[in-house]
C-alpha cells in the first residue's frame, strides 16, 4: 500500500512541476568585462505569477536594458516573456542566481541558475610605443576669434549699459527722498490723518485696519519729529522714548491712552461705538499739533 503511496505522490509532483516551467537563454556565457550578455526569461504556467524584481536578485551583475513582460494565454497556459541585458565591470565566475516566482496561490518555483565569466581585456602588445609629441602651434585666426572679440565687447557694452541704469535709478530715488523730506512732519501726519478719515474704514468694518493705519501715521511723526524710532515699537516703548525726551507729562499720558486703546481695538478685537471714534481721531489731530507747538516753542527758548 506504501509502495502506491509513494508512486501517487510521485506522479502528483511531476504533475506540477510540469505545469510551471522557466526558461532562461543567454546568447553567451563568456565575455569581456564592460560586454553585453542578452538574456531571454521564458515562463509557461498554469496560473498567473508575480515577477520578481529582477534587478535587486540578480545583484552584482546590472541591468543595461529590462523589457517590459510580454504575456498571453495559450492552450490555457500563461505564458510570460522578458528580454534583459546584463553587464559586469570585475573579472572573474558570477553568478545568475535561481529567480523566484510565485503565483497568485502563493506557489513558489524557481528558476535555473547560470554562470557567467567575465575575462580581462587582453593588451595588445605588438603596438610600438611612440614619445609624446609636443603641442603643435596653431597660427592665430582672426575669422575664429571673431566670435569671442564680439562676445567679449557686447559683454563690455552691457555691463556700460547696467552701470549707466543704476546709476540713473539711485539718482532718481534720491530725488524723489528729498523731495519726501522737504514736506514737514507735522503737515505729512496732518494730511495722513486726514486721508485715513477720509476713507471711513471704521463704519465699513474694518475697525482694525483703520486703526493700525492710525498708531503708524502717529510713530512716523515721532520718528521725524523727535528723530528716535518707534515705528516697530510697543506702546511702553514708545511712551518711554517719549518720557525720555521730557515732554510734557500731560500730553504724554495722552498718547499713552490713545496708543492703548488702539491697541485694545487691535488685539482683543473690539468695536468701540462711533462717538469714540471720532473722539480718539481728534485727538490724534491734537497730539500732532500740541508735539510740533511745543518743540517750536523749546527751540524759540
Amino acid at each position: 500500500m506504501k509502495r502506491y503511496l509513494y508512486i501517487f505522490v510521485l506522479l502528483i509532483s511531476i504533475f506540477s512541476f510540469a505545469q510551471n516551467e522557466v526558461k532562461i537563454s543567454a546568447d553567451t556565457n563568456q565575455v569581456f568585462i564592460g560586454d553585453i550578455i542578452n538574456l531571454n526569461i521564458l515562463v509557461n504556467s498554469s496560473k498567473q505569477i508575480l515577477w520578481p524584481d529582477i534587478e535587486e536578485v540578480i545583484t552584482p551583475l546590472e541591468i543595461q536594458n529590462l523589457s517590459s513582460i510580454d504575456s498571453s494565454l495559450v492552450n490555457n497556459q500563461y505564458v510570460y516573456n522578458q528580454n534583459l541585458s546584463i553587464q559586469h565591470f570585475d573579472t572573474g565566475l558570477v553568478v545568475l542566481p535561481q529567480l523566484p516566482f510565485v503565483s497568485f496561490e502563493n506557489d513558489t518555483f524557481y528558476s535555473d541558475s547560470m554562470f557567467f565569466s567575465f575575462l580581462t581585456v587582453p593588451l595588445d602588445t605588438t603596438n610600438t610605443i611612440f614619445d609624446i609629441k609636443s603641442p603643435k602651434k596653431v597660427p592665430f585666426n582672426f575669422a575664429e576669434a571673431k566670435p569671442y572679440i564680439y562676445g567679449f565687447v557686447g559683454f563690455i557694452l552691457l555691463i556700460l549699459l547696467l552701470y549707466y541704469l543704476i546709476n540713473k535709478l539711485k539718482k532718481k530715488d534720491t530725488d524723489i527722498e528729498e523731495v519726501v523730506e522737504l514736506i514737514p512732519c507735522e503737515i505729512e501726519a496732518i494730511n495722513a490723518l486726514k486721508k485715513l478719515e477720509s476713507q471711513s474704514l471704521c463704519q465699513k468694518g474694518f475697525v482694525k485696519d483703520h486703526y493700525v493705519q492710525l498708531t503708524t501715521i502717529l510713530r512716523r511723526y515721532f520718528d521725524r519729529e523727535y528723530d528716535i524710532d518707534t515705528l516697530e515699537s510697543t506702546t511702553d516703548e514708545t511712551v518711554e522714548a517719549l518720557t525720555i525726551l521730557k515732554l510734557d507729562a500731560k500730553l504724554v499720558s495722552s498718547v499713552s491712552e490713545l496708543l492703548s486703546k488702539a491697541d485694545y481695538v487691535k488685539f482683543a478685537k473690539t468695536k468701540p461705538d462711533t462717538k469714540t471714534n471720532n473722539a480718539i481721531m481728534q485727538n490724534s489731530y491734537s497730539i500732532v499739533k500740541d508735539c510740533h507747538k511745543m518743540k517750536e516753542e523749546v527751540q524759540d527758548v
